[in-house]
């Protein structure tokens, strides 16, 4: 019998078996090894889950931060801001509070580092940073009457030495990271401060005293755009200003870099639908047709509908290329619409806002007649009164109806009982029909 093991030169020999057992345990401690690390992986991806879930995607803190950092940190605590009157009874860190927030609209707050959903009336203060998503918006409202508007896609955050912005010219209010902001500066609190990622515009109200209204954008290429529609205002670039008055625009390049005050596009004309149009429609929703005149110069179109006539609550903002756009899929309710026209990154005064009323209407349209009358032997008239807007039929033939809905026709007859009948077809396609039976003698007197 082989032994396990032999003394050759001093050194111990292992069997196969032996040798198998410890590559078998090295290749454990390998799988371990392994193992371990795999573990290791799943548990960051959870933790990134977890962070995904727990604070919302929105801009990156980073860049608030630096943002930030360049502007006013401290505040001055001696008091707080009532909302309830007019008067201010101090400052302190309110600056504004969220007045209308429309569908994903998400705020960071300067002392978190979580986004969260976005409430109406919730505070706004210093440093605290507002985004909303796509067709979302949202209005600040500040204690001095003065709204901003936020556009779809932007983030700005709020930076201010002091409690409202509007009541003294200090430093920065309002720092545009990217998007769309727009609003009016309230004459009787002075002047208000933007800041671009370029320069730095402050607006205030003109010699007569006109509010000054305006919109900021954040261009896709970078670039900043200030329109003013009134008032008066100057941008600050790199260490050159700008004057502008009303109908007045400038764009600034990244590296601050612009082609100076620009004029605004004229405002197009509206054709259709006319101010408070109506339109109605029995099963299917109608197809609405907008029209407006060419601007000269204009590049391309911003039309905007809504439900309210401050649009808050935008439904379509489209840019295009032509003067007419088609809404096939419009529900029972009222709409306002505007279009301006563009220029570039400019944009121009959008016309005032009309309003459209989308009716379903399931009633058939009115229809009275009157006795039939003979006329000359042989001849009858019937007449009688429909909705203004629908057609009528008698025997089938159109029949022509006054503006005021009245009818008269027109008819011959061979003795004896008949039936004429009517039918009347509104403009959405409700019917309604009537008849009416009498007896044809042709004799204009009446007797057999």
């Amino acid at each position: 019998m082989a032994s396990a093991m032999h003394p050759t030169n001093g050194n111990v020999a292992l069997t196969d078996s032996g040798r198998f057992s410890v590559l078998q345990r090295r290749y454990l401690g390998l799988w371990d090894i392994g193992v371990l690390l795999l573990s290791l992986l799943v548990f960051f991806v959870f933790l990134l889950l977890m962070n995904r879930i727990l604070f919302p995607e929105g801009a990156r803190i980073g860049d608030l931060a630096s943002l930030s950092a360049s502007g006013p940190q401290a505040l001055d605590q001696r008091g707080e801001i009532s909302l309830a009157g007019d008067a201010v009874d101090g400052f302190g860190a309110f600056i504004a509070k969220l007045g209308e927030v429309s569908r994903e609209v998400k705020i960071r707050p300067a002392n978190s580092i979580a986004w969260t959903n976005a409430k109406q009336g919730a505070a706004v203060n210093d440093r605290d940073a507002v985004q909303t998503f796509a067709n979302a918006r949202a209005r600040i409202d500040f204690t001095t009457d003065n709204k901003l508007r936020i556009g779809q896609n932007s983030l700005v955050v709020f930076s201010s030495s002091v409690a409202d912005p509007f009541l003294q010219r200090r430093d920065p209010a309002v720092l545009v990271m990217e998007g769309q902001l727009d609003g009016s500066v309230n004459a009787e609190y002075g002047a208000f401060a933007v800041a671009l990622p370029a320069g730095l515009a402050v607006l205030s109200a003109d010699e007569s005293g006109t509010d000054a209204e305006f919109k900021l954008s954040v261009n896709p290429d970078g670039s900043s755009t200030f329109a003013l529609y009134a008032g008066q205002a100057a941008v600050d670039v790199a260490g050159k200003s700008y004057q502008l008055g009303a109908n007045n625009a400038l764009t600034v390049a990244e590296d601050g870099r612009t082609t100076g005050v620009k004029s605004l596009p004229g405002l197009p004309t509206v054709r259709a639908p006319r101010r408070d149009a109506v339109a109605r429609f029995r099963d299917m929703p109608p197809r609405v047709e907008f029209e407006w005149g060419a601007v000269a110069g204009a590049q391309n179109y911003r039309l905007e509908l809504a439900r309210d006539r401050n649009f808050e609550e935008i439904l379509v903002d489209e840019t295009l290329n032509d003067t007419t756009f088609t809404h096939g899929n419009l529900a029972a309710g009222e709409y306002f619409w505007r279009v301006s026209a563009r220029n570039g990154w400019i944009q121009g005064p959008g016309t005032s806002p009309g309003r459209l009323r989308v009716v379903r209407d399931a009633e058939p349209p009115q229809l009275e007649l009157e006795p039939i009358q003979q006329t000359v032997a042989g001849r009858y008239e019937l007449r009688g009164r429909t909705s203004p807007d629908a057609r009528v039929f008698v025997r089938g033939e159109p029949v022509e109806i006054s503006a005021a809905g009245t009818f008269s026709h027109l008819f011959s007859a061979a003795p004896g009982a008949q039936a004429i009948v009517v039918e009347a077809i509104d403009t959405v396609g409700n019917v309604v029909s009537n008849s009416q039976i009498f007896y044809a003698n042709n004799n204009l007197s009446g007797s057999d």
